[in-house]
């Protein structure tokens, strides 16, 4: 056999292992990472994502959750991954503090990602079982009794606790925090009872109590008024440019190719506004924000700093 006919089929046979290791690449599942154990709010998110990119682009996406400090570990796994788009990530609100939380990440926030699109925002509500008439009345007593009017959160770093921290600043009014260990609604039996003066969380996550009486809203941290509590003003009313949100958004390794960005933001976009998913997401409280990549980049830029500052002034995180 000729030493050109030996290369004809080397090559030949490299082609072939090659079309055959990018086919079973191609069969393989997307997997869409959550640093966070399953059943919680961000880990719903990324289900309802994940069956809507499957639907949308005809291929399987799927849902691995992998918890753990913070949800950087989950997270590190996915700058580590190849931006081939077959590896991606959730993240929310805490993406943007963590940086200060933490002396040293496993990652760099802002050049270690493509960040895909925000896929929801949820408006924080301030709310309250104890007799006050609005946010002016609390923030009255506040203001008499230094330290004297209390709110509960998840746990140090927390946005629930770092906005009333925001406001008080703000308003002037010194606000003694009760942080809570073990996510979610691990306070919430105390502030029905009264133990401590409010609390900030989301509101879909508290409209329930709300709508029972079991709870009253004093104020939204929208831009504008909820559609699901039209009577109750926005702390914006009181202390213009004020916002108060949490957020869910993709993630992708660095280096993702656009049209696979594109690819993806535009399924999402698409998935999201179809009914019944879109009403469904509405009435529970949440805002439906598929964005470019750079304004998602913008805004968990613009919260670091914003959120960054009252960590580093408060002393928050390891030291």
């Amino acid at each position: 056999m000729s030493m050109f006919a030996l290369r004809a089929g080397a090559l030949a046979l490299a082609v072939t292992i090659t079309s055959a290791a990018q086919a079973a690449d191609a069969d393989k599942p997307t997997q869409i990472i959550v640093p966070y154990s399953a059943g919680g709010t961000t880990d719903r998110i990324a289900r309802i994502v994940a069956n809507g990119l499957s639907q949308e682009l005809g291929s399987t996406f799927v849902v691995v959750n992998k918890p753990g400090a913070s949800g950087t570990l989950g997270t590190a796994e996915v700058a580590r991954a190849r931006p081939d788009g077959r590896t991606l990530g959730i993240v929310f609100d805490s993406q943007a503090v963590n940086p200060f939380m933490f002396k040293t990440l496993p990652y760099d926030t802002f050049k270690s990602f493509d960040y895909v699109s925000l896929v929801v925002s949820a408006p924080h509500v301030l709310v309250t079982s104890k007799p006050y008439k609005s946010l002016d009345d609390l923030l009255k007593t506040a203001k008499a009794t230094p330290g004297g009017v209390s709110f509960g959160s998840t746990g140090q770093g927390t946005s629930n606790h770092l906005y009333p921290l925001l406001l008080g600043r703000l308003s002037e009014a010194e606000f003694l925090p009760i942080p809570y260990q073990g996510g979610g609604g691990s306070f919430l039996p105390d502030l029905l009872t009264g133990r401590y003066d409010y609390a900030s969380g989301t509101l879909g996550f508290f409209l329930p109590y709300v709508k029972e009486g079991k709870l009253k809203a004093l104020a939204t941290g929208g831009k504008e008024r909820s559609p699901l509590m039209p009577d109750v003003p926005t702390i914006g009313e009181t202390y213009p440019g004020f916002e108060a949100s949490s957020w869910v958004g993709l993630i992708a390794p660095a280096g993702l190719p656009k049209e696979t960005g594109d690819r993806l933001r535009n399924a999402i976009r698409k998935s999201l506004n179809a009914q019944p998913l879109r009403d469904q997401l509405l009435a529970e409280g949440y805002d439906i924000e598929v964005t470019s990549s750079d304004a998602f980049l913008a805004r968990v830029r613009k919260e670091s700093e914003r959120l960054g500052k009252i960590i580093k002034e408060e002393k928050l995180g390891e030291q």
